[in-house]
């Protein structure tokens, strides 16, 4: 698997794009009343840093990238490295603007991330959409979803991509995915989620 596919791979956490067939709605008071507070807990989570592996399934092949995200207001940083441990990807955002650094070791600075991710590998990438299917929320009011049990997502369909949550860990007190499965087209990317700190 080249190093071009690890890194495309990788920015799938990320990618997007494309209405989404509508799901069957929850009806079912408690477990609704369930998912407004869990709602309510993850909103409040601002600060956020999340190390896990991805597989990465792509029209017969595949591959395996670790991921160390970190996120505040205001600021991101993304980190993409191979198994290996070599830096495949890093991607800085602030109010200075956006710094991406791929494997090479090539500087791009701009003020769009998503735009400059899609000038260098031709992906559009939705960072925020991506944030919010991590922490477990919807990324917009037109995502559809079904709940589990506790009132936690399911699996949801966002931006033309499939998300399945097949674990959640507690973490202070605020259960987080530990485990996804988003499917897109002829793509498929096992995330899991190692460690959560907040």
């Amino acid at each position: 698997m080249t190093l071009r596919l690890l890194l495309l791979g990788g920015l799938l956490l990320l990618a997007g794009c494309a209405t989404a067939p509508l799901l069957e709605p929850t009806t079912d008071p408690q477990r609704i009343s369930l998912w407004q507070a869990h709602q309510a807990l993850l909103k409040q989570v601002e600060h956020w840093r999340a190390e896990g592996r991805a597989a990465i399934l792509a029209q017969g092949t595949g591959g395996q990238v670790a991921f160390d995200w970190q996120r505040e207001p205001g600021q991101q940083l993304l980190n993409i490295r191979t198994p290996l441990g070599q830096n495949a990807m890093q991607l800085t955002q602030n109010a200075q603007g956006v710094v991406l650094i791929d494997h090479e070791g090539s500087v791009y600075q701009g003020n769009d991330g998503e735009a400059m991710l899609r000038e260098t590998l031709g992906w559009s990438v939705p960072l925020d959409a991506m944030h919010a299917w991590l922490l477990g929320l919807p990324a917009s009011q037109s995502d559809a979803y079904n709940l589990d049990e506790l009132g936690r997502l399911k699996r949801m369909h966002s931006n033309g991509w499939r998300i399945d949550y097949q674990r959640y860990t507690l973490v202070n007190g605020i259960p987080l995915p530990s485990r996804m499965e988003l499917t897109h087209a002829d793509l498929t990317l096992r995330l899991v989620v190692d460690r959560w700190h907040l």
